[in-house]
């Protein structure tokens, strides 16, 4: 078989808009989103020959795995079956299964988009597999948007602004290597169906102006953001307000990581992890070790910067060869 791995990295929102509710149910959004160094580990193990199957398949994770499926609610099977399903040449008769293996450092529920960046990751990796097979390479994006709005961000490289549901992207320079602190309380999850609905939008039959999201891409334009400083007043999240108002436990975390010197603190997404935008890296691994101190999950990273964030690397392996990252 043929193992191919690849980083698949977490986001986090710099501005996040919720502009109204959709004619076809959806919300019309606007999320300047930008990818951090935190990331997880993923394996897949594939024949080497041209056929696959969308059903032959083991999925497993490590890690951070609370609240995480691995059957086919799992992001990962969905993108193998539509890979397939986009590939006639691959879904022959033969057994031809595959094996997946995820380390997982980016925890569910966060708002920080994992799951998405793993489906990312694996239609990437199943394109080069199926480039070395001398097959033509589906439009990726497109599967991308059907998987789920946050999973074309992931294709596109370190920083976009998303519309529409999400899955309109249009690539931005990447900002500085700046660092965060994420940080939720280990037993908080958010619903982003219930997120939502605390926000009581109307229904909108046009898009409207997103202006937290105008103010950042100005500057941008002007190259006005030189340090974390420069950018923490251009941060914004209309899920703030309700999510804290409703979450006491998260209101408690926003305020000791203010407390602990973050100069800006916002959700990540609808929630529950929050991103805190630090002045250094030594304040933000002094604030993720104060909060890890006090129970909280919390680490330090800096923005992901560059394209071709979801690195790949490929080697052979024999079918009984041990399945882990380490082998």
């Amino acid at each position: 078989m043929m193992r191919l791995e690849a980083r698949a990295p977490a986001k986090i929102n710099l501005t996040l808009e919720v502009l109204g509710r959709r004619p076809d149910g959806y919300h019309e959004i606007a999320s300047v989103m930008h990818a951090v160094r935190l990331s997880d580990h993923l394996i897949l193990e594939l024949p080497d020959v041209p056929a696959l199957s969308a059903t032959q398949g083991t999925l497993a994770l490590t890690g951070e795995t609370a609240e995480i499926p691995t059957d086919s609610r799992n992001l990962i099977w969905r993108a193998f079956g539509l890979f397939v399903a986009a590939v006639p040449a691959l879904s022959v008769e033969r057994h031809a299964p595959w094996r997946a293996y995820v380390q997982k450092a980016i925890p569910a529920q966060a708002g920080l988009g994992g799951g998405s960046s793993d489906a990312a990751a694996t239609l990437r990796l199943l394109g080069e597999w199926v480039s070395r097979m001398g097959l033509p390479t589906p439009h990726l994006h497109a599967l991308a948007s059907e998987l789920g709005a946050d999973v074309a961000f992931f294709l596109n490289g370190a920083c976009a602004l998303a519309r529409g549901r999400g899955e309109q992207i249009e690539p931005l320079p990447a900002l500085p290597l700046f660092w965060w602190v994420l940080a939720k309380p280990r037993t908080a999850g958010v619903s982003t169906a219930w997120a939502y609905a605390q926000l009581k939008r109307e229904a909108v039959d046009q898009p409207a102006r997103a202006p937290y999201a105008e103010r950042l891409l100005a500057a941008l334009a002007q190259k006005a953001i030189r340090a974390p400083e420069d950018l923490a007043p251009l941060l914004y999240n209309d899920f703030d307000r309700p999510i804290l108002e409703a979450v006491p436990m998260l209101a408690a975390v926003r305020q000791q990581m203010l407390d602990a010197g973050a100069l800006r603190v916002i959700l990540c997404g609808s929630g529950a992890a929050q991103a805190g935008l630090c002045a250094s890296q030594s304040d933000a691994q002094r604030i993720a070790d104060t909060l890890t101190q006090h129970g909280y999950w919390a680490v330090a990273t800096p923005l992901a910067c560059g394209e071709g964030i979801i690195h790949t690397r490929t080697e052979e392996c024999s079918d009984d060869k041990n399945f882990s990252p380490q082998s």
